[in-house]
């Protein structure tokens, strides 16, 4: 079980930084998915940094 930690831990640290971004209102795009894989637990402080998408009143 614990060989499977980190990968769990990367897996669920990667939710993490997805929820926060989506209710930050950033938008989810391939670049951004691929920096959460690779960065891990690390992108989680780079969501707080990105621009929130802007919405049109209507």
């Amino acid at each position: 079980m614990s060989t499977y930690l980190p990968a769990l831990i990367w897996l669920l640290s990667a939710f993490a930084c997805m929820f926060i971004a989506k209710r930050r209102h950033v938008k989810p795009t391939a670049i951004w998915a691929m920096v959460v894989t690779v960065l891990g637990p690390i992108a989680i402080p780079l969501v707080f940094f990105a621009k929130p998408e802007k919405y049109a009143r209507t």
